[in-house]
């Protein structure tokens, strides 16, 4: 089959054939149909975030069931699905806490970048290639663990429906499920591609009265305000802490970052109000530090981090799906690209020159 593969940290990604190995106990052999570009992707090629090579990255995959392994009951041949990087073990304290974005088997996947057992079901002339969260979305089949699928109606479009997987997700969790944004509150949103896109839609969806999209980039600023957003910052135009509290009245009650900058982080937490809540969304290095002003905590702020959105796939996908049928949530506006595997990578230079929101690779 064919796939991307990432031979070496700072290169770009290379379309050849690969071999794939079927499904084991607990997995799903997937013929991928669409596999959203996320900027973990993008760290992971630049040693921003570990990845072992060669890797076949991409985790927004959706697709449909070829084969499943022994074990396997949540799907079946022929099922539409979308996977994400959770693999929702079952077994783990998190997940039985009803916690699986923090399932202990994520991390080694997404570091390790293998299946569960610690292999992987691809190879090249015969030598490993890994998995990127245990997905390797960017080819045309994918062998994942089964807890990270979830079946979706076969009348949703896939190519539409897999950025649900992870980046939609981060987003309209951190609004749903870690703030819980209430209704009539206000909104402060840094960085609006397709994550901080989701938190404006999802803001809107809660009921936020004042929702203030800050990016340096105007077409994203004017998609946002199309989304949901009711006032537009440039950060180039000045401190951006004093505009977005000149346009709040003194600050936001909620405020979102999601670039994955400490800087950002800090200017988010000095914009919320006394007693509002800041949300890290983004993902800096790992060994980035924040600096912020411990009187904020004496105006009972709060700091809270973001893990893929506090997220439950299995309960939040199809939430998510009833948003996108009945309009709420447009997700064909945050697709702004659809691009074959071939061309994988101008999704890339789309997404650093600030080129549209969000791009699909399509496995035809």
């Amino acid at each position: 089959m064919r796939a991307a593969i990432l031979d070496a940290i700072g290169s770009a990604l290379s379309v050849q054939n690969i071999d794939i190995e079927g499904p084991r106990a607990g997995e799903a052999l997937i013929r991928v149909k669409a596999c959203g570009v996320c900027h973990s992707d993008y760290s992971c090629m630049h040693g921003i975030l570990k990845a072992p090579v060669p890797s076949v990255l991409g985790h927004e995959m959706a697709g449909i069931v070829e084969a499943v392994g022994p074990g396997v009951e949540n799907v079946k041949k022929g099922d539409h699905v979308v996977a994400g990087p959770s693999p929702h073990c079952g077994v783990c304290e998190f997940c039985v806490e009803s916690k699986p974005y923090l399932c202990t088997q994520m991390a080694p996947m997404f570091i390790n970048a293998t299946m569960l057992d610690g292999t992987s079901r691809l190879s090249r002339r015969g030598e490993i290639v890994y998995q990127l969260c245990g997905i390797a979305g960017f080819a045309e089949q994918a062998v994942v663990p089964a807890g990270a699928l979830v079946k979706v109606d076969p009348g949703v479009p896939l190519e539409a429906v897999c950025v649900l997987g992870c980046g939609i997700m981060t987003g309209v969790g951190a609004v749903m499920n870690t703030a819980k944004v209430e209704r009539g509150t206000t909104v402060a949103v840094l960085g609006c591609g397709g994550v901080g896109l989701a938190v404006i839609q999802a803001a809107r969806i809660a009921g936020a009265r004042q929702i203030i999209a800050v990016d340096p980039v105007a077409s994203r600023r004017a998609l946002a305000v199309r989304l949901g957003a009711t006032d537009e910052v440039d950060p180039s135009g000045g401190d951006v802490v004093k505009l977005v509290k000149k346009l709040s009245g003194g600050g936001v009650h909620y405020g979102f970052e999601c670039i994955g900058r400490t800087d950002t982080i800090a200017q988010v937490f000095n914009m919320v109000r006394p007693s509002g809540t800041a949300v890290a969304v983004g993902a800096p290095k790992i060994t980035d530090e924040v600096g912020i002003r411990a009187s904020g905590f004496l105006q009972d702020k709060s700091l809270k981090g973001s893990l893929y959105g506090a997220s439950s796939p299995r309960r939040d996908i199809p939430r998510m799906i009833e948003w996108y049928r009945s309009g709420d949530l447009r997700l064909d506006e945050i697709v702004t690209h659809q691009i074959p595997l071939a061309d994988i990578n101008e999704a890339f230079t789309l997404m650093t020159s600030g080129g549209g929101a969000r791009a699909v690779v399509m496995m035809g």
